[in-house]
């Protein structure tokens, strides 16, 4: 399988780095939207967190995603409208990717498990790294961010942590919004795909209810991963940890919320806004209320104010 999915087109690969620090926690089950049912569009972040279940279910994890950048250091020119419409347009070369290198999958179906679901997910993610040209912001590495596991300055800027760093003339992200462009671009081609969170990480499962398997980008190419490896890979945990704090089973809508609200109360903390990270930490508390780690950020933050 992994030798499959890192070689799965004869492109050169972009290297990609692990962010040894993220706040994502969740559990259960989302379904991504469907044609029979009516998007829901909030058009700012407080109309966003006001959203009942059933409506938030309704919205594209993308505009979720973007809202929570809104007002954030680096997202002074975020036009999140516009930041959709350049998605649409990049669901519409990933598809036409697909369809091109689909008789590749026809002609050595061995290749790929014989399974259609892993050649699309393996080629989304080629395209997204090959042919649109994100990656990885390296200035994190250069700087020495990644390799200080205590320091907190990868939350400073919001590109590195939400898409409009994909969408904006940076083009490069982190491990916190290259799942999420997957899954927002995936969602757009009916992809059955979610957010999953492990210790400190985040990456993107394809479930259509039969066929079952992670995505794993963090690394040069794409792979899928057990969920074990996650229990191990990037930071230790285990089975009462893990069902403590969620990890490994999909993320719902209101979960996905909590994560990108989690990432914006540490880039307003690394910013100074400690009342708004606080603000932030409540609403990802609401939706994890067992969560210690949680806990512990909301009262790090409070005690600042």
């Amino acid at each position: 399988m992994r030798k499959v999915l890192v070689k799965a087109r004869s492109h050169k690969l972009c290297w990609w780095l692990l962010a040894l620090a993220l706040f994502a926690y969740g559990c259960g089950k989302n379904q991504p939207e469907t044609a029979e049912t009516p998007p829901v569009r909030p058009t700012s972040y407080e109309q966003l967190i006001a959203l009942s279940d059933d409506d938030l279910a309704q919205v594209d994890v993308a505009r979720m995603n973007l809202l929570c950048a809104e007002g954030l250091a680096g997202a002074e020119d975020l036009d999140v409208q516009a930041a959709l419409w350049k998605l649409d347009r990049w669901a519409r070369l990933a598809k036409a990717s697909e369809e091109k290198y689909l008789p590749q999958f026809w002609a050595n179906q061995a290749r790929y498990d014989h399974s259609l679901a892993k050649f699309k997910a393996v080629n989304l993610a080629l395209t997204i790294k090959e042919d649109l040209g994100c990656g990885y912001n390296l200035e994190l590495v250069r700087s020495g961010v990644m390799s200080d596991v205590r320091s907190t300055r990868f939350f400073q800027n919001s590109k590195d942590l939400f898409l409009h760093g994909f969408l904006s003339e940076q083009q490069a992200g982190s491990c916190a919004s290259l799942p999420v462009l997957m899954v927002a671009l995936g969602r757009r081609l009916d992809y059955p795909v979610y957010l999953v969170a492990c210790k400190g990480h985040l990456f993107c499962r394809w479930d259509d209810g039969k066929e079952r398997f992670n995505i794993e980008t963090a690394m040069q190419g794409v792979d899928s991963k057990p969920d074990s490896y996650y229990y191990r890979w990037p930071h230790p945990t285990n089975e009462a940890e893990a069902q403590a704090e969620g990890y490994l089973t999909n993320l719902t809508p209101r979960q996905e919320l909590a994560v990108f609200a989690q990432l914006r109360a540490a880039c307003l903390q690394e910013n100074r806004d400690y009342a708004g990270a606080a603000d932030a930490y409540e609403i990802a508390l609401a939706t994890f209320p067992d969560s210690s780690l949680i806990k512990q950020y909301l009262n790090r933050a409070k005690s600042k104010i």
